[in-house]
């Protein structure tokens, strides 16, 4: 089944991505194959925080880890909506759901 996840982009423009379960490891990699490069310094392991995403439309069910949460709690302009998207599984529960990439990733150490 083909699913899709909107991403607003650095330029504020709204891209329909299509996509389906578990094609891409999680929606950093998506995001990067299909419309944004600048992001994913670490390659996928939840550490740099240069893949922050922020939530604006739908809600994640799952929980994040413990790496997750510490590398959020060092990265600027974070809300209770933000999240890596290095974290965020291909599945449909994120079907239609609306993330926006978040620029400013500097960690603040």
């Amino acid at each position: 089944m083909n699913y899709s996840v909107n991403v607003i982009g650095t330029d504020n423009s709204l891209v329909k991505i299509p996509f389906k379960t578990y094609e891409y490891p999680n929606l950093m990699e998506l995001i990067i194959d299909t419309h944004y490069e600048d992001i994913g310094a670490c390659l996928g392991k939840g550490l740099c925080g240069t893949c922050h995403v922020k939530i604006v439309a739908g809600k994640l069910d799952n929980t994040m880890d413990s790496i997750e949460q510490e590398t959020l709690s060092k990265t600027y302009n974070t809300d209770s909506n933000s999240r890596l998207a290095c974290q965020i599984m291909l599945t449909n529960q994120i079907d239609k759901m609306t993330f926006k990439i978040i620029t400013d990733n500097k960690i603040n150490l």
